[in-house]
């Protein structure tokens, strides 16, 4: 059986925010890189509430970009503080200072 109608309504939905988050996040990118932070920050904050209201991820890559705390975009070592830290990649936000860790798995030359 084919599926419902508001099953097709929500994944069309699903992926024209997905569509709109890679083009802000695109859009946040350029502008850090250009050195407008606040505008890079706003599409930042856009694009995680268009995820969170249709119940979208975040983009692969694109995650990490963003302060979890702040919803600020993070550029390393412009607007965040990037360390290995044993077996972590740690970051800390300049704006608010949280800290985001990320467990380093699969590296090369481990045995074990």
């Amino acid at each position: 059986m084919g599926k419902r109608r508001f099953e097709k309504m929500k994944e069309r939905r699903q992926s024209i925010a997905n569509e709109r988050m890679r083009i802000l996040l695109d859009m946040a990118e350029r502008s850090a890189l250009d050195g407008d932070l606040e505008h890079a920050s706003r599409y930042a904050s856009l694009a995680r509430r268009i995820g969170m209201r249709y119940n979208v991820r975040m983009p692969r890559g694109h995650k990490l970009a963003i302060c979890k705390k702040c919803d600020s975009y993070i550029l390393s070592s412009r607007t965040a503080r990037v360390r290995l830290t044993g077996k972590r990649l740690t970051r800390q936000c300049l704006k608010c200072g949280s800290y985001y860790r990320v467990p380093l798995k699969g590296r090369r030359g481990e045995t074990g």
